[in-house]
């Protein structure tokens, strides 16, 4: 877990106290939560793909949404999640 996600629970387990009710539940806590988790790179999913009957290409897909990726950005452009490149 990185730090912005260990912050967000120590805050999360904060106001539950003061407040005596779960912050998980909350969209706003989800939405947060899902924000910090795509920031942090994830290796490509890989997938190998036929051409033709003898050949084949191997083609890298995101690990968070499944989509193909065809330029090699550091997020990805369909969901947002942050992708490491380095094999």
């Amino acid at each position: 877990m990185n730090k912005e996600l260990e912050a967000l629970n120590d805050i999360r387990k904060v106001l539950e106290e003061a407040y005596k009710f779960p912050l998980n539940l909350t969209p706003q806590y989800k939405f947060i939560y899902e924000a910090l988790k795509r920031n942090k790179p994830l290796k490509l999913k890989t997938k190998r793909v036929k051409v033709s009957i003898d050949d084949y290409r191997i083609d890298d897909y995101c690990p968070t949404c499944d989509e193909e990726l065809y330029t090699m950005s550091n997020y990805c452009p369909h969901c947002g999640q942050k992708l490491d490149w380095e094999e």
